[in-house]
């Protein structure tokens, strides 16, 4: 991109397409430009033809179309959920590479790119390694049989044809950017390092006092198999059992249409004190969540949980599996289980616990304070000066200029 010796230094930032489905990702691209695009020229390159209104109140961003530029690749319409909508990501990426170059910064929102030229890459998931042991030795080998395993080797090497790798290691010789230090912990035990920075979390007025919540369950996010969603029925199903009267509503986009209809009938069968409501964005999902007292997260290999931290600054008190990200957030060993008995003992506990119960609450409203848009866009802002400054290209040095820029999340009794 040419610029003249006044103009602002260019950053591009790449996000295969933005769906308003996966949640976390969508939302760290959004804020990566509204943090930098009034010190940097920002360009946003992507597959989407995306409608800016419905993403400023997805995401809580205030952007305009003048803050920044668009640059899309066009490919082949596919849908989502189609099993070769995979090459996407190879197509993308090869379009992606050849304009690389014209940016002095180049940031990957969503898991490492292989753009040919230094970069910064934000980890969402571990779905990319994943597919990288998938390549070389497919999972579902047993069961889908000899031909099945034959189509798969032959899309996987035209995926790959078409990738065209670089030559460049992605992994050590760019910037990783992890979205959790647990998700930092595992890239180094396979030998990748990577500073972490929190994603964006806009903040939810409490609107509603504890006294007039309902004595309610609610789990809310994406839904999707891998949330495990029919978990959170079985626990409130085994609190009601134990004598407490209280309900569940499921609210989010459901991506699996086979997985919602699982649900569905579950919650037929449980009775009306389960519910299924849809996805619900914006100022409305404040206004929802803090009807509330309690929620439910089931997701045991969250990298981080958006939603927990929403779930927190709207004033509930959410319970988790301890492990991962969502272990991270909540940090607090009331609220944290391991298996379904655990859960229900301890959620039984707190709520005949009026005191601990105003603590935990207490705990919670200042702990989400941590998870802010400020404090992203502070890290963003510091991880881009520090690289396009020549501060240092070294995760071990960003991480410490990210950290005294912003601060860092302590643990639970420090």
């Amino acid at each position: 991109m040419s610029r003249t010796l006044n103009s602002k230094k260019s950053v591009g930032v790449f996000m295969t397409f933005l769906s308003g489905i996966r949640g976390g990702a969508d939302v760290t691209a959004m804020w990566l430009i509204q943090a930098l695009c009034g010190q940097y020229d920002v360009t946003l390159v992507t597959t989407s033809q995306f409608d800016l209104s419905f993403f400023n109140n997805f995401a809580g961003t205030e952007l305009d179309r003048t803050d920044f530029n668009t640059r899309r690749i066009r490919l082949i319409p596919m849908p989502q959920a189609f099993p070769m909508s995979a090459i996407q990501e190879p197509l993308f990426q090869r379009t992606a590479r050849s304009w690389a170059g014209e940016f002095d910064l180049c940031l990957s929102a969503m898991n490492p790119l292989d753009l040919g030229v230094p970069a910064a890459h934000f980890v969402s998931d571990f779905e990319w390694l994943l597919e990288l042991d998938r390549n070389s030795t497919p999972s579902n080998a047993t069961i889908q049989g000899k031909k099945a395993l034959t189509l798969r080797r032959a899309y996987l090497a035209l995926a790959a044809w078409i990738q065209d790798p670089s030559g460049r290691d992605v992994l050590r010789d760019d910037i990783l950017v992890s979205n959790s230090q647990w998700v930092a912990a595992a890239l180094r035990a396979k030998g990748i390092e990577s500073c972490a920075i929190y994603p964006p979390v806009p903040w939810v007025h409490q609107e509603k006092a504890w006294e007039s919540r309902r004595n309610d369950f609610v789990w809310f996010g994406r839904i999707a198999p891998q949330k495990k969603v029919e978990q959170a029925i079985e626990i409130v199903a085994r609190l009601r059992n134990a004598g407490m009267d209280c309900g569940l509503e499921i609210a989010g986009t459901a991506v699996d249409k086979e997985y919602l209809r699982f649900l569905s009938n579950l919650a037929r069968r449980a009775g009306e004190w389960v519910m299924l409501r849809g996805p619900v964005y914006g100022a409305d999902k404040a206004t929802y969540l803090t009807q509330f007292r309690y929620a439910l997260h089931t997701r045991a290999d969250e990298p981080f949980g958006i939603t927990l931290v929403e779930l927190m600054k709207a004033g509930c008190i959410p319970f988790a599996p301890n492990s991962c990200g969502s272990a991270e957030i909540l940090n607090h060993p009331a609220l944290l289980f391991a298996t379904e008995d655990e859960a229900v003992g301890k959620i039984c506990s707190l709520i005949e616990d009026a005191e601990q119960t105003q603590i935990i609450r207490s705990f919670l409203f200042d702990r989400a304070k941590l998870f802010s848009t400020d404090t992203f866009c502070q890290s963003a802002r510091a991880l881009a000066a520090g690289i396009l400054d020549g501060q240092s290209s070294e995760c071990a040095d960003l991480t410490s200029l990210i950290n005294s820029t912003s601060g860092r999340i302590g643990t639970y009794g420090t």
